[in-house]
C-alpha cells in the first residue's frame, strides 16, 4: 500500500487563498522536495511577489563576517531514520544584480534533509563582510534539483527568491516609525539608522519593542555613542536627538 503524507496546513491554506486547487500528493516511492513559500507562515501580511523573495540585508548582522541565511523546505513523502542529500542551484537567467557566486555568496555541493525531518532548511551561505564592502546587491532565483534521493516536486514550489543587499539603508526602515524613533532620535538618516542596529541588536526590518524602557535605553546609548564619537553626514554634526531629554 503507498503512503501519503501532506501538510494540514499547506492544505489549509490552499483552500483560503484559492476559490479552487487541486493539491497533487506524492507516494512514498517518490518523495519530492518543496520550497516552503511565505504564504505558508500565518501572520506574514505580504503580497505579490513578496511571496516568492526572501531577503537578506547585510545591515541587520552588524559584527558578522559570515551568516548562513535558510530556506525553509517540506518533504513530501515518507520521513526517513537517515539523512538524505539533495542539491539546490542558481538560475543564472532568473538571478539578476551584482552578487558573484564564490565572492558575495556561495552555495554548498550538496544540501542535507535530516533524518526524521519533514520540514528542514536549505542553505546560502553570505559574505556579509564582502557584500558590505563592496556594497552590492541582487537577488537570486534558486532552484532545487531533482536526484537520486528526491523527484521533482510541485512546478511552482521549485524555485524560490532570495534579495541579497550590502548596502546601508536607502530610504528609511519599516522599523523607524514602528518604534516612533523620531522621538528618540529626530529625523530618519542612514547614519543614524544603522549604528541604532548595529548597537542595538535589531535584526529585522519589521523588528519592534514595545517595552518604553527599552527604547529609552537604546535611544540612550546611541545617543552617548554619536555625543562621544563626532561623527558628520555631509558636513553637519550628526546628533541622536529628538523630543526626548538624555542627560
Amino acid at each position: 500500500m503507498k503512503k501519503y503524507i501532506i501538510s494540514v496546513l499547506a492544505i489549509a491554506i490552499a483552500f483560503a487563498a484559492c476559490k479552487k486547487e487541486d493539491i497533487p500528493v506524492y507516494d512514498a516511492e517518490h518523495p519530492s522536495l518543496n520550497f516552503v513559500k511565505s504564504y505558508f507562515l500565518p501572520g506574514l501580511n505580504l503580497s505579490g511577489s513578496a511571496l516568492d523573495t526572501l531577503k537578506l540585508a547585510a545591515v541587520f548582522h552588524a559584527g558578522q563576517e559570515q551568516t548562513d541565511f535558510k530556506l525553509p523546505i517540506y518533504l513530501s513523502g515518507d520521513i526517513a531514520d537517515y539523512d538524505r542529500t539533495y542539491s539546490v542551484r542558481v538560475s543564472t537567467e532568473k538571478s539578476y544584480g551584482d552578487l558573484v557566486e564564490g565572492v558575495h555568496f556561495t552555495l554548498p555541493e550538496s544540501q542535507i534533509l535530516h533524518a526524521g525531518q519533514y520540514a528542514d532548511s536549505a542553505v546560502v551561505h553570505a559574505n556579509i563582510a564582502k557584500l558590505r564592502a563592496d556594497k552590492v546587491s541582487g537577488t537570486l532565483v534558486l532552484e532545487l534539483v531533482p536526484g537520486e534521493n528526491f523527484a521533482v516536486g510541485l512546478d511552482k514550489y521549485q524555485s524560490i527568491g532570495l534579495e541579497i543587499s550590502g548596502e546601508g539603508f536607502t530610504s528609511q526602515p519599516v522599523f523607524w516609525n514602528k518604534n516612533d524613533l523620531n522621538t528618540y532620535g529626530g529625523n530618519f538618516t542612514s547614519i543614524k539608522a544603522e549604528k541604532y542596529v548595529e548597537l542595538n541588536g535589531v535584526t529585522s526590518d519589521s523588528w519592534q519593542e514595545s517595552n518604553k524602557a527599552k527604547l529609552y535605553a537604546y535611544g540612550k546609548r546611541t545617543y552617548e555613542w554619536f555625543r562621544d564619537n563626532p561623527t558628520y553626514d555631509n558636513g553637519e554634526l550628526v546628533e541622536f536627538k529628538g523630543t526626548i531629554n538624555y542627560e
